[in-house]
């Protein structure tokens, strides 16, 4: 239970870095927890040290494209066979942020391609913040 509650605690540091909404936080929080124990991510994973960090893209391999497809698909924003909710991820994120600017990036990031859920949810995460000019 301690792990777990680790987890939890650092989800929500993860979150109180960036500017997020309280709700926005707690979903944050639930859903990295959530990730971090099914893919089996150590408290001192990479995985777990660049969610602390806005900004800061995955690397480019198979435990981080897994890490954000598991987080979007849980937040709602990937579904099972690799499509982005584009309205689903623009709701959440439009609270407390400029809702045009989040639906500009949204949009254009949307479209990405890939061979996998986990390719199509990386690529989509690595535009997002490519191309974002919005402060998170």
């Amino acid at each position: 239970m301690n792990f777990i509650a680790s987890l939890i605690f650092l989800g929500l540091a993860a979150s109180c870095l960036a500017a997020y909404t309280e709700k926005q936080q707690a979903l944050l929080a639930d859903v990295v927890g959530k990730c971090a124990l099914e893919l089996g991510v150590t408290l001192n994973s990479d995985l777990i040290e660049r969610s602390k960090s806005s900004g800061n893209p995955f690397p480019d391999n198979e435990k981080s494209k897994s890490f954000v497809a598991c987080f979007l698909t849980k937040t709602g924003a990937l579904t099972a066979d690799g499509k982005i909710q584009k309205q689903k991820f623009i709701d959440f994120l439009s609270e407390g942020h400029d809702a045009n600017a989040v639906a500009e990036v949204v949009e254009k990031c949307a479209g990405v391609e890939g061979d996998t859920v986990e390719d199509k949810g990386y690529n989509f995460h690595k535009c997002f913040w490519a191309e974002k000019k919005f402060e998170l």
